[in-house]
């Protein structure tokens, strides 16, 4: 007799073992029918924290008895999962094996083998984003400048308000200030 999806439920929310609850939420897919989003309403999880429990029924047997065998983290999985394909899971593993890497230091791995950049450098504090917002807009109501930045990309929006014959000045001027650069 196979067991019920409320039993299945029941078994993921009393166990602690994060392998064994991703092999049940695939069960639950699989041979259950049910969707991602149906399971985490179930669960009282987000449809994003399923996925990633999800993710790591891909991973290899010989990084989960790593795991098994305490030899890394849980959250090193979590981590190792992010990547594609089982080569680089597996060059990632032996380097956090060789290394003795944390999970903080698995990250920028990660990071580094999924985007190609290297974690370095500082943010620009907020002070000198304002500064230089005011050397290229001055002190103009109708334009907005928000900067957004992460450890891969930093990104640069600006907002300007009014009819297009006010916002293409204002653009243009921008521009040219940004033309030297």
């Amino acid at each position: 007799m196979t067991a019920s999806i409320e039993e299945i439920i029941l078994q993921i929310n009393s166990s602690d073992d994060f392998i064994h609850k991703a092999k049940l939420i695939l069960h639950l897919r699989r041979e259950k029918g049910l969707m991602v989003k149906e399971i985490a309403e179930k669960l009282a999880f987000k449809s994003a924290y399923i996925c990633h429990i999800l993710r790591l029924n891909k991973l290899p047997e010989n990084i989960i008895d790593g795991y098994y065998s305490k030899t890394i983290l849980i959250s090193h999985l979590f981590i190792l999962s992010r990547l594609k394909n089982l080569e680089t899971i597996a060059q990632a593993y032996e380097e956090v094996l060789k290394n003795n890497l944390t999970a903080g230091q698995t990250e920028e791995l990660v990071r580094e083998l999924v985007y190609g950049v290297k974690n370095k450098g500082n943010y620009i504090n907020k002070e000198k984003i304002n500064k230089l917002t005011v050397e290229i807009v001055g002190d103009k109501k109708n334009v907005s400048i928000k900067v957004g930045q992460s450890r891969i990309k930093s990104k640069i929006t600006i907002e300007i308000k009014g009819n297009l014959s006010q916002t293409s000045l204002t653009l243009n001027k921008i521009l040219e200030k940004l033309k030297g650069w």
